[in-house]
């Protein structure tokens, strides 16, 4: 018999990644995405502009910080979350993978920056998640260390 360490594979961490995401605050995170692209579309409009892909990505990407992010900051114990405080990086690139997909596609049907464009913008708000999820993760961990059980 070989030894099989317990560590999960790429497709496996990506499971584990969505399972404990998916217990974020999701109904506050559409709040506070839709007030912030509210909030930013009223901005461009007293600007002058009519631009609708900009205000959606920015509350696209306050969405799944906010619900991905407070998932992390939840109270309670869960083997998901403990996973996910371990390894906040891996846990990052799920939402963050979101995201960039939500932004790129909103860029590219919304907006006339055409292909490289809006792959520019996708993978720049997805970094941003990612980068602040990965901090939020590390802060989490001393703040509110979920035990596993």
């Amino acid at each position: 018999m070989t030894y099989q360490p317990d560590v999960p594979s790429r497709s496996d961490s990506a499971w584990i990644a969505m399972s404990a995401a998916s217990q974020g605050p999701w109904a506050a995170a559409l709040a506070g995405g839709a007030v912030v692209g509210g909030a930013d579309l009223a901005l461009h409009l007293l600007g002058g502009h009519l631009s609708v892909a900009g205000p959606l990505s920015f509350g696209l990407a306050v969405f799944f910080l906010i619900g991905a992010g407070g998932a992390l900051l939840r109270r309670g114990h869960d083997r998901t979350r403990a996973w996910a405080q371990q390894h906040p990086w891996s846990y990052a690139l799920v939402p963050a993978a979101g995201t960039a997909a939500t932004v790129f596609a909103s860029f590219l049907f919304l907006s006339g920056d055409g292909l490289f464009g809006s792959l520019w913008e996708g993978l720049s708000d997805g970094l941003g998640v990612l980068v602040l999820l990965g901090i939020i993760g590390y802060v989490a961990r001393g703040v509110r260390p979920a035990s596993r059980r």
